[in-house]
């Protein structure tokens, strides 16, 4: 065969090899592109759906904050501080510091159901940001529902329990009632004018057992200060309720060891 014909063969399929191997390399280019913009969007939907359920939670993390502070500060006075001998005081100062406590619990509630009603749950659950904040609140709601706390011998114990359909109740009625979509509380001093009315049948067993002269040992309540404690030390981003200072975080004594022992 001539020597021309032959190289033009050579060319030729020396060509049409290039021009497979160059749509194959330009095919898989376009695959591992399309692959990297998929990953990036879907990078970019995943980091806004963090910074939203992020932002929202900070929109609310001041209010939760107080709640949960003063909350645990109170269980805190109940179980070391002997604050219950305030119930065999005068029968205004009795009433006070049944109400004021009962309020701490409202407020929480009322708080806690206005920051779900503002969040995506889903995405609040499931985000990094927010997904450990979002553990502590079911913890703390379990906690309150849970049978498993307070037992005498074998048998299951309901003090100081309040479950999920109560806990909703009392946050919808210190909202404002079913439907409100207050952004905050109502204050004490409704909360004590409308209490008989409002929510005695709310709070009857957990205002009982109050009264109990074993109320400060209840396994509960000690629960229920440990979680608050973890959620304050998380939510207190700026240190406003747990101080730095010399590099030292001083945290007020509800939530030290010692206070949760």
């Amino acid at each position: 065969m001539d020597a021309g014909i032959v190289a033009a063969l050579i060319s030729s399929v020396l060509s049409a090899v290039v021009a497979v191997a160059a749509t194959v390399w330009t095919h898989r280019q376009g695959v591992e592109m399309e692959r990297l913009r998929h990953d990036l969007e879907r990078s970019e939907r995943d980091n806004e759906k963090r910074s939203a359920a992020k932002t929202e939670l900070d929109r609310y993390r001041e209010p939760l904050l107080v709640a949960a502070f003063d909350l645990g500060s109170r269980i805190h006075a109940i179980r070391k501080k002997e604050f219950l001998a305030y119930l065999t005081s005068t029968e205004r100062r009795s009433r006070l510091a049944l109400l004021g406590t009962l309020f701490c619990v409202a407020r929480y509630f009322g708080t806690l159901e206005i920051v779900y009603s503002r969040l995506a749950l889903l995405r609040f659950e499931s985000a990094d940001d927010t997904r450990v904040v979002a553990a502590l609140l079911a913890d703390i709601g379990g906690a309150f529902s849970s049978d498993q706390y307070d037992r005498i011998d074998t048998y299951h114990s309901s003090r100081f329990m309040l479950w999920r359909e109560e806990q909703r109740a009392i946050g919808e009625l210190i909202r404002g009632g079913p439907g409100s979509t207050a952004t905050e509380c109502l204050g004490f001093a409704y909360f004590h004018d409308t209490y008989d009315k409002v929510f005695a049948e709310w709070f009857d067993a957990f205002a009982a057992a109050l009264e109990s002269p074993t109320a400060a040992a209840s396994a509960r309540l000690a629960r229920l200060q440990t979680l608050l404690a973890l959620l304050v030390g998380l939510l207190d981003e700026e240190g406003a309720f747990t101080l730095t200072v010399g590099g030292e975080r001083l945290a007020p004594d509800w939530v030290t060891p010692a206070g949760l022992a």
